[in-house]
């Protein structure tokens, strides 16, 4: 049973234009950077209207553990066998450095610090994307 879902898949992965670093950092982004960005920028915007001491220590914690995989993450994303030609490295760093200032600013729980932190990480990611993500016509 296991090898009827296996050669399917086998056979669309090999007639694939993609690369294995191109399917590895497609995962890398999907799995683990996206909702690490997204946590980090929780932390950054207003809380939800009537949130809890809970819900908010645990948005932090949320934020931390972001800020942490963004740093994991982007020193991955410079290895071997990942890494690309260009701007891809300082992308990938720059991503390391907003986690590492993210993960300080989400430990002290300060939102000004977290926003400016996070808009600057979209501006890695933004400019990543538009580097490296080919867009097609009309999208």
């Amino acid at each position: 049973m296991r090898l009827r879902l296996v050669v399917p898949l086998i056979v669309v992965l090999a007639a694939s234009s993609a690369t294995a670093a191109d399917l590895t950092s497609k995962m890398i982004m999907a799995l683990d950077v996206n909702p690490a960005a997204v946590a980090l920028w929780a932390a950054g915007n207003d809380p939800p209207d009537g949130e809890s001491a809970f819900a908010a220590d645990a948005r932090w914690t949320a934020a931390v553990q972001g800020a942490q995989a963004l740093q994991a993450k982007g020193k991955l994303l410079q290895s071997p066998g990942i890494a690309r030609e260009g701007a891809w490295s300082t992308f990938a760093e720059i991503m390391t450095q907003v986690g590492a200032e993210g993960e300080i600013a989400a430990r002290a729980k300060d939102p000004e610090k977290a926003f400016e932190i996070g808009g600057r990480l979209y501006d890695a990611c933004n400019g990543c994307h538009k580097t490296y993500v080919p867009r097609t016509p009309g999208a």
